[in-house]
């Protein structure tokens, strides 16, 4: 058995199989803060601390003979927690000790020893871990644990056991051998408390992890990919910044971090290599800049005209995109909208207005050429052609309470529950739905990971279009444009420096060309006059 506490909504005490099936709560009521756990593993008892009520508590394996062992200032902010014999050992937060309690008679406590920061504490005996002569996980005759090729996990009983695979694999049929997927696919979504980015696996009856999870995030409500690098792309609202991360957990990144107010929604251009996001703060943005050297090639597409700009999609292939403005007014149900525009920000024009209030996730069908989004005022799912015609109302059902995330695949729809944390998938034939899993709430924004999502051409497939830094797809063609602290010149391919903006970097002999001529010396940059100038001039703004 796994035995864990759990505190916060609900605090528990909780067992399960060791791998992870038969969830069973054992202790429920009068507990606030449970911490550190130690078991009995004779007599079958599992004590815990709970360092908010200052106690310690033993149940029985199955929740039942509950009792408390001490409690008070005596056990007062307890921390780590083990057993052996008739003593229980812990460690105090207050005066960094190691105590020592009877675990029979809770008034018989002793302090042991003082530490400079004591936190946890084990006992090491081999009477600890008996040894037992035969499992369901020892090796087999080819040296595999219980025949297992990755994992083998005791599940029931230690004569019974469950095959599981490293992340990246999926379970053969025979439920023994493992094997890499042929095509990559597979959810990723976004939580907080904590803030995290998970995978599952949606060819699995088991919902195993499929990719390293993205952790030490606050609020990561916006997710996107680019298969053909392997990055998952994610807006940390809080935090104020937008990352990436391959999905073999290496080469994480901050890409953007200045002037990121409230990201809400992103999404990879995956033909321009670009990424395009919302900015809900004070100037209400639409932007863009390159998936490399973002920072030194964002641009500002539209601004203003927007309440609050949250989701956001787009279709390289034919040169648009499409997002979305909540309103907070509930009085006018129209003045929530979508909007579309070419992917320069030109011909910008409200594209759905109304019957909406909260439009939150938008995913395209890009074979059916249909746009579908959630609204969280009326809790509904809606699609409508890319041609503006038959809107329709494709789910409603008590499922939809607050919904957030949202991602098309193949016949479903897939949408996260903000409020209750769950994930749905709809099947858009039968509208049967289907819990797929349930989390901690909040659960912000999702992406169905499909390689074969992210596929056709347009003029910026081959050297970037001929664009010195954002090659923009609109409809029929491509538009070149630069970083907004820089100008297009006149051959309409080329970006250069605005006059007075200092370079990003400080030159080394011969590195940067500015227009006139090329530096020189160390330390030197462009003038407003484009020639180059000493940086080491106390006067001089370098950045």
């Amino acid at each position: 058995k796994l035995f864990f506490t759990d505190y916060g909504t609900v605090a528990k005490v909780e067992r399960c199989d060791m791998d992870g099936m038969n969830r069973t709560r054992i202790v429920v009521s009068h507990i606030e803060q449970p911490t550190a756990l130690a078991l009995d593993l004779v007599s079958k008892y599992v004590y815990w601390v709970d360092i908010y009520l200052d106690l310690v508590g033993v149940v029985d394996y199955q929740g039942h003979n509950r009792h408390t062992i001490a409690e008070g200032r005596q056990v007062r902010h307890l921390y780590g927690l083990t057993i052996f014999e008739n003593y229980l050992y812990a460690t105090n937060l207050d005066n960094f000790s190691i105590m020592k309690i009877n675990r029979f008679n809770g008034t018989d406590t002793q302090l042991l020893t003082r530490l400079q920061n004591a936190r946890e504490v084990h006992v090491f005996h081999k009477r600890i871990q008996p040894t037992v002569r035969s499992h369901a996980c020892e090796p087999d005759l080819y040296g595999m644990p219980g025949g297992c090729s990755h994992i083998c996990l005791l599940s029931s009983s230690y004569k019974t056991r469950t095959c599981r695979c490293r992340m990246g694999f999926v379970l053969g049929s025979d439920g023994r051998s493992c094997r890499r997927p042929k095509n990559e696919l597979f959810l990723f979504y976004g939580k907080g408390r904590p803030g995290i980015i998970r995978g599952m696996d949606l060819n699995s009856k088991v919902a195993d992890e499929y990719m390293i999870p993205i952790e030490n995030l606050v609020n990561p409500r916006a997710l996107d990919f680019h298969a053909e690098t392997s990055y998952i792309y994610f807006a940390d609202t809080t935090s104020f910044l937008i990352g990436r991360q391959k999905i073999d957990g290496t080469e994480r990144e901050t890409i953007l971090k200045d002037d990121l107010d409230n990201v809400e929604g992103i999404a990879v251009d995956w033909i321009g290599n670009n990424l395009f996001w919302t900015n809900d703060g004070y100037r209400k943005t639409i932007n863009v800049a390159r998936l490399e050297k973002a920072s030194q090639s964002r641009k500002t597409l539209l601004e203003g005209d927007m309440t609050h700009p949250r989701g956001i999609v787009v279709d390289p292939v034919n040169g648009w995109m499409y997002w979305t403005d909540w309103e907070e007014d509930e009085i006018d149900d129209s003045v929530g909208r979508i909007e579309k525009a070419w992917m320069n920000g030109h011909s910008r024009q409200i594209f759905v207005a109304s019957k909406m209030l909260w439009p939150n996730g938008l995913t395209l069908d890009y074979r059916s050429n249909v746009l579908y989004w959630c609204d969280a005022y009326y809790d509904h799912i809606e699609r409508i052609f890319l041609n503006g015609t038959d809107r329709k109302v494709i789910y409603s059902g008590k499922e939809l309470n607050h919904p957030f995330g949202l991602s098309h695949h193949r016949n479903s729809i897939f949408w996260t529950d903000y409020m209750n944390g769950s994930i749905f998938q709809l099947d858009l034939t039968t509208r049967n739905v289907m819990l797929l899993r349930s989390e901690r709430s909040p659960v912000f924004g999702l992406q169905i990971y499909d390689p074969h999502k992210q596929q056709g051409d347009n003029a910026c497939r081959v050297n970037n279009g001929g664009c010195s830094t954002l090659c923009l797809a609109v409809p029929g063609g491509r538009v070149c444009a630069c970083a907004d602290n820089q100008h297009l010149e006149e051959n309409s391919t080329t970006c250069m420096m605005n006059a007075g903006e200092p370079v990003s970097k400080l030159c080394k002999p011969g590195e940067f060309q500015c227009k006139n001529q090329r530096c020189i010396q160390d330390r030197w940059r462009c003038d407003g006059e484009d020639d180059c100038l000493d940086g080491s001039d106390e006067h001089s703004e370098i950045c």
